[in-house]
């Protein structure tokens, strides 16, 4: 019977020590408890090896994984101990090229779905002691998570930024999913709008684990295996397709004579132009060519369009050349839309200029029945119904400027023109049926 050799001999070891390609040193990979780590052992003789190798087997056993890695590789303890939401997310900022405002998105996804799963709630407002503050009955304050002034939410997401991204199962993560859906009630509109929404915010969470962020932010510290996110089923996207309810002829001649200033401006932007909010907020008169009759959508040093397919000319009617004159003869400054607000680049949230303008606007076309929740994107699908219409989907791509022509289709297309057989005619004059 053949004699098997225990781990705490150096002769079990001598089979499991092997020299890496390109190098002249041994090394070893040992298992324990689920997890398995290389580690390095710094000679090119093989009975040295073999007797190192069973020096960390003899720790495993004795101390742990997480003890031995911070003898034998402090660096990769290091990175274990790291891992958590506000430690992968800084990674991701310094290594991965995400627009700011685009990262903070990400970030906030992921920070929400964190705090759901780990019930961190607003945090207390404390004194100069560093205790809560308390109100009249002796409640704690509680700072808002979304109020940016006071720091009720650098104090919320502080909180969550100490939490492990192992909390990111696929059983947690459906949980959460599950549960977001059913705080919108029965009503199917409801929950439709609910599952696109958790849809929406899970998409956004794991674009911090995509290939993208990770390609060097993985360097600096382990990720949990499975990826966050990477085994839970994202709900099914309801119909997102715009269905047209606006007389573009009827609501530009309502504009017309009911808006001044910019918001008549924003308006022409938005319904003839097809423009995004922030291309409007940060259009400079430098991409506007009154010769060609186009404005260009491009980097300026105020503005960072939202994809490379987002870069493009989007061709004007002589109409609206000649209205965009008059406003240019009588505007002032760099930009389209004069606004007192400055543009903010440290601010990684998404802010506008002309917020009081488009509030103004929008309140307008909620009156004139558009009831979606971005009435002025609104205008941008209608632009792009009617473009599909008359012109085909393709040149609504193009002005629309949207990556994959699956994009226009599923979310910015409505037919404007009716669509039938012309059956009814026969209808007309047609012989009554005889009597059964």
């Amino acid at each position: 019977m053949k004699r098997t050799i225990p781990k705490t001999a150096a002769a079990y070891w001598l089979s499991k020590v092997k020299k890496p390609s390109g190098s002249n040193l041994y090394g070893v990979q040992i298992a324990h408890r689920g997890q398995r780590h290389r580690f390095p052992l710094e000679t090119s003789n093989r009975e040295a090896a073999a007797e190192k190798a069973r020096g960390i087997y003899l720790s495993l056993a004795a101390n742990g994984m997480e003890t031995t890695l911070e003898i034998r590789k402090p660096r990769t303890a290091k990175k274990i101990q790291t891992a958590t939401i506000g430690a992968w997310v800084e990674a991701v900022k310094a290594t991965a090229e995400f627009r700011p405002s685009t990262l903070a998105n990400y970030a906030q996804c992921l920070r929400q779905i964190a705090a759901d799963i780990e019930d961190i709630q607003d945090q207390p407002l404390l004194d100069e002691n560093g205790q809560p503050k308390r109100d009249k009955k002796r409640r704690p304050i509680l700072q808002s998570r979304f109020d940016y002034k006071t720091g009720g939410r650098d104090a919320w997401a502080s909180k969550v930024n100490e939490v492990s991204l192992s909390i990111f199962t696929a059983a947690a993560v459906q949980r959460w999913k599950v549960d977001y859906i059913a705080k919108a009630g029965d009503a199917q509109d409801a929950r439709r709008r609910a599952e696109n929404s958790a849809a929406s915010i899970m998409r956004c969470a794991r674009s911090l684990f995509s290939t993208k962020a990770r390609k060097y932010a993985a360097e600096e510290m382990v990720l949990p295996n499975p990826l966050p996110f990477s085994d839970v089923d994202l709900p099914k996207r309801g119909n997102t397709t715009y269905q047209s309810r606006i007389d573009a002829g009827e609501l530009i001649a309502a504009a017309r004579k009911e808006l001044t200033g910019q918001p008549l401006q924003i308006f022409i932007l938005g319904i003839c132009c097809g423009l995004r909010r922030r291309e409007i907020d940060l259009l400079t008169w430098k991409q506007v060519d009154f010769e060609k009759g186009v404005i260009r959508i491009e980097r300026t040093e105020y503005f960072q369009p939202k994809s490379e397919d987002s870069i493009a000319s989007v061709d004007l009617d002589p109409e609206t050349v000649a209205v965009m004159r008059e406003w240019k003869a009588v505007g002032s400054g760099p930009f389209v839309i004069v606004s007192s607000r400055k543009p903010r680049h440290t601010v990684n949230r998404v802010n506008y200029r002309c917020t009081p303008y488009f509030e103004a606007l929008n309140a307008w076309l909620k009156g004139k029945g558009i009831t979606a929740q971005k009435p002025l994107h609104e205008l941008r699908k209608e632009l792009g119904a009617i473009l599909a219409s008359s012109q085909g989907i393709f040149a609504a791509q193009a002005v629309l400027r949207h990556a994959q022509i699956s994009t226009t289709a599923a979310y910015y297309t409505d037919k404007k023109k009716r669509i039938t057989a012309g059956l009814g005619s026969l209808l007309v004059n047609a012989p009554a049926e005889p009597p059964p």
